[in-house]
Formats: structure tokens, C-alpha cells, sequence
């Protein structure tokens, strides 16, 4: 089976993790063998997302329990509240997105998720896209930033902006699943 993790955090975007959760399961409704949860890294009966809407998470985070980590993003401008600016100056979550990735596990990020993996090491000098708002701070860490709705290196796996979660999601059901099961997915959710 292919567990993915969607990590959430207060002010994460809730379309990034949203998006990408209803394809998952929905492709698990068709008969992928995969599970995806919300993940927190700490244990929260309440995630407040950036638009206010209050999520229940479905698990903690645990060190290899996860064939893939989705990286939500949200408010990367806001240097102010909660999001993904502050959960990189934390840093709490950076030590153990580099160890998934040094131990194999496929990273995926939506949005602004990117900027978590790129300060965690995990993008470096490899392709990867974000917000268009992040480009030129995802730059400044390296990465070779490109204008493409999602770009797959292999191991990596990052999207543009928000919607563009859904074309992620749908990508990765395709790449682990095949076309026809990713075909029912997008006719079960009129993409």
C-alpha cells in the first residue's frame, strides 16, 4: 500500500491539502491501494487553516510511516501569523523533512509547501515550482524554478499555486496507479 501524509499546520492553505486528499481517496474508492491522511506533527484535536476553516487531523506525524509527504503551503506572505513562512523559521518540521527524503521517501509539495522542502534541503539545485509569489525566494535557495503546473524529478514532485493541487495529486495517481484509474478520478470530479 502507498500511505501518503498531507502535511497541515495552522494557517496552511486549505485547498492545498483539500485538493489533493479528494483525489487520493477518491482513487482509493476506484481500488488504488493507497491511504492518505492529515498529518501534524505534534498531536492537535483542531488545525485553523488561512481561510479560518477548522480541520481535524487524522494522525501525528511518525518517522517512515509514509511511502510519500505532501507539503502544504499558505500565507508565505503573511510574515505575521501562522503559515508557511513561520513554519520554516520554526524549523521544527525541517530536520525531519530532509531525513524522509534521505531515506527514499517521494516529497511533494503544493504551492508554497515548496519553500519547506526547499529550506530543508530537499529541492537543492533540482527543477521545482511554487506560488508565483514564492518564485524568486524558492530561487534564492537554489533551486532551478520553473512556470509549470507540476514538476516531477523522480523523488520530487512539486506543483504552482494552489488549484495546481489537484493536478499533482492526479499526476502522482497516474504515475503509481495508471492512466484509467487516474481518467475515473478526474470523470468522478469533472475535472
Amino acid at each position: 500500500a502507498v500511505r501518503i501524509g498531507i502535511i497541515i499546520y495552522d494557517g496552511f492553505d486549505e485547498l492545498d491539502a483539500i485538493g489533493p486528499l479528494e483525489v487520493f481517496r477518491v482513487a482509493a474508492s476506484f481500488g488504488a491501494d493507497l491511504q492518505a491522511d492529515l498529518v501534524t506533527r505534534e498531536p492537535q484535536a483542531i488545525v485553523t487553516a488561512s481561510h479560518g476553516v477548522g480541520i481535524v487531523p487524522d494522525c501525528c506525524y511518525s518517522a517512515g510511516a509514509f511511502q510519500a509527504l505532501l507539503v502544504t503551503g499558505g500565507r508565505w506572505l503573511d510574515r505575521t501569523g501562522q503559515g508557511a513562512w513561520t513554519q520554516v523559521q520554526q524549523g521544527d518540521w525541517l530536520p525531519l523533512l530532509e531525513a524522509e527524503a534521505d531515506a527514499g521517501t517521494t516529497m511533494l509539495s503544493v504551492c508554497t509547501g515548496a519553500m519547506l522542502l526547499a529550506h530543508a534541503g530537499v529541492i537543492g539545485t533540482r527543477r521545482a515550482a511554487t506560488h508565483a509569489s514564492a518564485r524568486q525566494d524558492l530561487a534564492g535557495t537554489g533551486a532551478e524554478v520553473v512556470d509549470e503546473r507540476v514538476v516531477d524529478v523522480g523523488s520530487l514532485i512539486t506543483c504552482g499555486g494552489v488549484t495546481s493541487g489537484l493536478d499533482l495529486a492526479l499526476h502522482l495517481v497516474e504515475r503509481e496507479f495508471g492512466e484509467q484509474l487516474a481518467q475515473q478520478v478526474r470523470r468522478r470530479l469533472e475535472y
